[in-house]
Parts: C-alpha cells; sequence; structure tokens
C-alpha cells in the first residue's frame, strides 16, 4: 500500500514547518545552539498540534550528521532511519500499550547502553500520563540522573495525570492550539499540492471544526475531497460534518429578535427534520451569538475568524442587538447546551429552548427604571386623588352621621318598584391640601405624635424617635434617617401605613410616609441618600428580573 493520507504525507520535518508554535521551535533551537541540550523533556498540549512531531524533529537534530541551521537536513542516513521509524537509538514508546512496571524496567536496562551510530540515544514516550504508578516509581531514579548518552521526551494530552515529581525532573514546553487563521494557510498549501479546488469558506469551516488541531482539520480535508471529488462545494461539506450553514443562524437570530415564536418553531422543526445533530447545533448557535457579542463590544468584526462576507454581516447585525442581551442569549443556549444529555425529548428541549431566547424581553437597566419611576412619582405628587365621601379629613370638627327622617312606607315600595336609586351629593373638596397642613406645623406637633403613637405601638414610636422629619413633598413626609440607624429606618418603614393613620388623626389628611438615609454628623450635613439597595432588590423582585453586571 503506498498511498498516505494527507496528515501522514504533509507531517512537518523541520522546525520551519511547524505551524502555531513557534515559541517552543525558536526555544528549542536555541538550546541547541547553545549546546543546553536537557537530559528530558515534557510536552504537553491537546491532540494533533505537533507533540510528537516535534519529538521526532528534535531527535533527529541531535542525532543529525549534517545539521542546516539547527534543523535537521532529512538527507543523512540517521535522519532517513528516525523518519521511516527504523532507528536503533530513536526508540518510540506507547505508553497506553507499555504501562507496566515490567516495561519501564526493560526501557531501565536499554538506557545502560550506547547509541549504536548516533550521538543520543533518544527514548519518545507518547502518552506518558498513562503509565502506572507503579511504573512512573521505576522510572524516577533513572530519569533523576540518566547517562549523559540519553535523553528523554515525554508526551501527553493530560498533563495533571503526571505525578509532580515526574515533571520536576523535565523541562515542560506547553503547545499551544493552532489558531485558524494558520490552519486555513496550511490547508491551502496541502490543496494547491494536491490540485483540489477548495474555496475559503471551507478552509475556514474545517479549520473551525478542528478547533485547533492540525491533524484533525487535515484529517477532515481528505474526508471532503473523498466524498466531493475535486470540486469541493460549502453545501456538500455541511451535509458530510453535520454542520448548519451561518445564514441559518442569522435567521434564527432574526426571529429571537423579532419575537417570531411561530417561526421559531419551524426552525427547530427544520433541525429536526434535516438529521442535523442539536448538540452541533446549540455549539454554532452559541458561537454566532459570541460572534454577534463580540461585534456589538469592539464595533468591529475584523478579528473574527470568518472570511469577509461573513464579517460584514456581523457587522450589519450585532448593529441592532445590545450587549446586555447576547449575553442573556448565550447564556440560554449554555442553559440549553447542559441540559441537553439529561432532555428525555431532545426535540421538544430544542424548541423550548428557542421560545425561551424569543420570548426573552429586552434588557432594561435598573437605572432607566429608577429615572422612571422619579418621573411618575413627580407627577403623582402634583395630584390629588378624591377622598371619601363619606368622611371629612379636612375638618376640624368631628364628624357626625347626618340624620335623614324615615320615609312613609308607601313611599318606599313606590321607588323600591320603580328601581329608584337616591342620588348621593358630593362634599366640596378643599382646592389645596398645602392651604391646610404646613412641613412647619408636622414639626411642631412631631413630639405629640410620638407621644401619641406610644399609647398603642411602643417599640414604633421608639424607632421613630431618632427620626427627623425632612420635608413635605405635596403629601409626601421624607423622614430622615443617618446610616447607623439603618435598622430604625428599615423599621419605621415596614409599618409606614401605622404611622399614616396616626396622622390623619392629627391633620385630618393622608400624608405617606417616605424614609429616606441622610448623611451623619461625621459626614457632610447637607447629603441626602437614598437607599437604592433596597429600591433595587425591590425593582428586581418586582419585574422578576436579573442583574447582569454589577
Amino acid at each position: 500500500m503506498n498511498y498516505k493520507v494527507i496528515s501522514r504525507k504533509y507531517r512537518p520535518q523541520n522546525f520551519n514547518e511547524i505551524i502555531g508554535q513557534d515559541h517552543i521551535c525558536t526555544t528549542l533551537q536555541n538550546a541547541l545552539k547553545s549546546g543546553r541540550i536537557a537530559h528530558a523533556y515534557l510536552f504537553t498540549g491537546s491532540r494533533g498540534i505537533g507533540k510528537t512531531s516535534t519529538a521526532r524533529i528534535l531527535a533527529k537534530t541531535l542525532n543529525c550528521l549534517n545539521p542546516q541551521d539547527y534543523n535537521p537536513c532529512n538527507v543523512c542516513q540517521n535522519c532517513v532511519e528516525i523518519t521511516n521509524s527504523r532507528s536503533l537509538d530513536v526508540i518510540e514508546i506507547d505508553g497506553a500499550s507499555n504501562r507496566g512496571i515490567d516495561q519501564v524496567r526493560e526501557l531501565r536496562e536499554n538506557v545502560k547502553y550506547p547509541p549504536s551510530n548516533s550521538k543520543y540515544r533518544i527514548f519518545i514516550i507518547d502518552e506518558v500520563h498513562m503509565l502506572t504508578r507503579e511504573a512512573f516509581n521505576a522510572l524516577l531514579k533513572t530519569l533523576e540522573e540518566p547517562p549523559p548518552h540519553v535523553v528523554f521526551i515525554f508526551a501527553t494530552t493530560e498533563p495533571l495525570k503526571v505525578p509532580p515529581t515526574i515533571i520536576s525532573r523535565c523541562q515542560r514546553y506547553d503547545f499551544h492550539r493552532i489558531p485558524v487563521r494558520e490552519i486555513v494557510g496550511q490547508l491551502k498549501k496541502i490543496a494547491e499540492s494536491e490540485n483540489l479546488t477548495v474555496s475559503d469558506d471551507i478552509l475556514t469551516l474545517l479549520a473551525k471544526k478542528s478547533e485547533g488541531a492540525m491533524r484533525d482539520a487535515e484529517s477532515l480535508l481528505e474526508q471532503v475531497v473523498s466524498f466531493s471529488s475535486e470540486n469541493v462545494n460549502l453545501n456538500s461539506v455541511q451535509k458530510l460534518l453535520g454542520l448548519t450553514d451561518y445564514e441559518y443562524y442569522f435567521t434564527i437570530s432574526n426571529q429571537v429578535f423579532e419575537h417570531d415564536l411561530n417561526a421559531l418553531i419551524k426552525s427547530a422543526e427544520e433541525v429536526f427534520n434535516n438529521g442535523i445533530n442539536i448538540s452541533e447545533f446549540l455549539i454554532g448557535l452559541s458561537e454566532h451569538f459570541r460572534n454577534l457579542l463580540i461585534t456589538a463590544i469592539v464595533k468591529s468584526a475584523a478579528d473574527l475568524d470568518l472570511p469577509d462576507s461573513l464579517k460584514n454581516h456581523y457587522q450589519e447585525e450585532a448593529q441592532r442587538w445590545s450587549v446586555n442581551d447576547l449575553m442573556r442569549l448565550l447564556k440560554l443556549v449554555g442553559e440549553a447546551q447542559a441540559g441537553l444529555k439529561a432532555a428525555m425529548n431532545q426535540r421538544t428541549h430544542l424548541e423550548f429552548a428557542l421560545l425561551r431566547m424569543g420570548a426573552m424581553e429586552k434588557t432594561v437597566t435598573i437605572k432607566s427604571i429608577l429615572q422612571n419611576i422619579d418621573t411618575r412619582r413627580s407627577g403623582e405628587m402634583g395630584q390629588i386623588k378624591p377622598v371619601a365621601q363619606t368622611m371629612d379629613f379636612f375638618s376640624t370638627k368631628p364628624v357626625v352621621p347626618k340624620t335623614v327622617p324615615y320615609p312613609d312606607s308607601n313611599v318606599i315600595k313606590e321607588k323600591m318598584a320603580d328601581n329608584y336609586v337616591p342620588e348621593k351629593k358630593s362634599e366640596p373638596i378643599p382646592k389645596s391640601f398645602d392651604d391646610l397642613v404646613t412641613f412647619e406645623a408636622i414639626q411642631a406637633q412631631w413630639s405629640t405624635i410620638i407621644l401619641k403613637l406610644e399609647e398603642s405601638n411602643l417599640s414604633l414610636a421608639e424607632f421613630l424617635k431618632v427620626s427627623k422629619p425632612m420635608q413635605l413633598n405635596g403629601n409626601v413626609l421624607d423622614l430622615g434617617f443617618t446610616s447607623e440607624q439603618d435598622f430604625a429606618r428599615k423599621n419605621v418603614a415596614k409599618r409606614a401605613p401605622t404611622i399614616e393613620q396616626t396622622l390623619i388623626g392629627f391633620f385630618h389628611k393622608p400624608i405617606k410616609i417616605r424614609c429616606i438615609q441622610i448623611a451623619s454628623a461625621a459626614e457632610s450635613a447637607d447629603t441626602v441618600k437614598k437607599p437604592l439597595d433596597e429600591m433595587t432588590e425591590k425593582i428586581v423582585d418586582m419585574f422578576d428580573g436579573e442583574i447582569i453586571i454589577t
């Protein structure tokens, strides 16, 4: 079998061909240049990003007979043997299948022998985290004091499973996920070499699907080429990979913006009927809202790893969204992803998730609500509510019920037969409350009011003693409390109706109580602060809302 898959055919053979790991390549080449060769290296990172390839290149450079700028020549006998996995001095071990203590003991015996025709005897152990605890313990002594001709290179995707005693004896190099742009560039080179016609949109899609792994991207490219022959189109790629077109996500977000619940139900049905993986769909939807959020925050889509046509679309779409709304939508998508595995019916779960997004109201800030409340409150203060006709609040005289002579029984019968209802005459209402009750009058009577309140509610009167009447706005009396008197303020606010009834007895007028916070003597005496924290809590509870940014 002469055919080689793309990932093996285009495997890096020197440091310059390694994609996205410049920080590691530069460090290793400088170490080679200065002769600072460590006896043990630990390469960590996710799958398919070049750990094993870098280990082989390092091994070839160390044993190369004719290195070129601290790169292997790939021509000499040692380089060719290492490339073809035939070298006796470079031993590659799979940690998953050679994980026991017996294999490690055998390795310790082999370490004693010098290289046959190379400078170093190199042991590359892949997936080293799979070794057992006993195997690691057996390796410790050899790893700490190896012979001068031995170099260990460990590679792992899970460094947390490697014992700290092993890590401390190695030079650790953390490999990064490869950026989308660099993966796209490498895929372009491969496509040109293979005489393939692949658009940038497809290559970007493959790069994003690979999640930063070059090997995965190359495998996806080969899979797509096998499916679509030489001319690869976007629809076939999406069908093969089970992905959803970006335009479909734009349609979903527009339906959410318009609160079109009927259209969202139909969209969920299309996802299910077209055989689209719901988990993949939610991942794509999350990425879509994330792109909108980033664009809305930075006011530009230039940093997105997307084709220019999509960047322009995101730029236009993000202008009508608020940052807070997009943050809430991302939260809803995340909740849908988290609950998908436990859902008994994934279709219903998806429909419910989309309906929650569509039914979500626009985000309203606490500041705007407070301003609206203040505006309404100031407008209501200038209005006088109708007074009950059965009680005269404005007379200083006690209210005496009017006596009406008892009518003749015949008259009663006659009026009942005619469904007659006697008309009630309304009492005249004074033109203004302020003409009858002033703030000065309240101040003058304040101690008497407290004494009156003590007869029925001693504890409330005690709390009221620490207060200070501040001003009278319409029929609203402001009582001031310092920050040290916050407990008294809250108790007075809770039992304000009791105080209001007492005030009616004195002034024969409905007076509302509002408790405010004032500056203490140590602070500025003229500063008055409203208890915004308490008001904020009430507003959040009233509207069943949530605070996104504090």
